[in-house]
């Protein structure tokens, strides 16, 4: 008897209840999550990350105005690297966190013809309960891996 209210009552309360609020969550809170995730994220999460900078055109210099300009084989350890050591995260949206690492001996990619060095990975947590936050190491394969491209 109790099993279908119980879950009557999940399904009927709203999801963004219970997913991390980043705005809610201190700055190294976030570095600490994006080390974690860094570490653990799976081949799927990469692989959907890539197929969204493919999409966006950021791998193709033609067609963005945005666009990465370093070998895409060295994108996938940049892009760890940006969630492991990030020089700066911010909080954007209600789940979103933007990480962003300054690579300043390298030319990341272009912005309308003018050279960047910084890195971006936009991460969405929602899948990651608000209670959580100081446990998330089963939460981490739930993470979305948005996109990543080239920045100021």
């Amino acid at each position: 008897m109790y099993k279908p209210l119980l879950f009557a009552s999940l399904l009927l309360t709203p999801f963004s209840l219970h997913a991390l609020n980043t705005r809610q969550v201190s700055t190294e809170q976030l570095f600490e999550l994006g080390r974690d995730l860094a570490a653990q994220a799976g081949a799927s999460q990469w692989q959907q990350l890539w197929q969204r900078v493919r999409q966006a055109g950021y791998l193709q210099e033609n067609r963005a105005s945005v666009h990465f300009s370093v070998a895409p084989a060295l994108l996938p350890e940049l892009a760890r690297q940006t969630l492991a050591q990030a020089d700066q995260v911010q909080a954007q949206q209600q789940t979103l966190a933007l990480y962003r690492r300054n690579f300043a001996d390298q030319v990341i990619g272009q912005r309308n013809g003018q050279p960047l060095n910084a890195l971006c990975l936009l991460v969405d947590w929602r899948t990651l309960p608000q209670n959580m936050l100081h446990a998330p190491e089963a939460y981490l394969r739930g993470a979305s891996l948005l996109s990543s491209y080239p920045c100021d």
